[in-house]
């Protein structure tokens, strides 16, 4: 007989996959941390920067800028001014009004009158996050 796949054997099979899978980042889990850690006087929000807790501000001031590796760099052109994607079973459209990205579902005339935003990045992953992955990426339909 097969074990259950929501047995304690089968989590813990989950959780170990999970650690060997995912790169450990230095610094960034709490049994990293001693506990005899030193830590600045008065602070009131401390973050650890690696050697000691530290006020936000300072570590704010001093944390190195990340980037996720896989967010690429946007290829949309800035004058771009409509595009498309098939998102999940979807065909959506971003177009440009003025300001902000409208988004059209379905149709070219159905636009989605809860929703404008003023950044394509925050409206491409809105329309895949409500419809799907978009399969072959967004692609430019108007520009300029």
């Amino acid at each position: 007989m097969n074990a259950s796949p929501y047995s304690l054997d089968a989590w813990r099979r989950l959780k170990e996959g999970r650690d060997n899978s995912s790169p450990k980042r230095p610094g960034q889990c709490l049994a990293d941390v001693p506990a005899d850690a030193e830590m600045d006087g008065g602070i009131v929000l401390g973050c650890w920067n690696g050697e000691r807790f530290v006020s936000w501000e300072k570590w704010l001031a001093t944390a190195p800028i990340e980037r996720d590796p896989q967010q690429a760099a946007s290829p949309v052109p800035a004058d771009a001014k409509c595009l498309s994607a098939t998102c999940g079973n979807t065909r959506v459209w971003l177009v440009r009004d003025g300001d902000r990205w409208q988004m059209f579902a379905g149709a070219r005339t159905a636009r989605r009158r809860d929703f404008a935003s003023p950044f394509l990045s925050h409206a491409q992953r809105t329309a895949e996050v409500w419809y799907g992955a978009a399969g072959e990426g967004w692609h430019i339909e108007a520009q300029g």
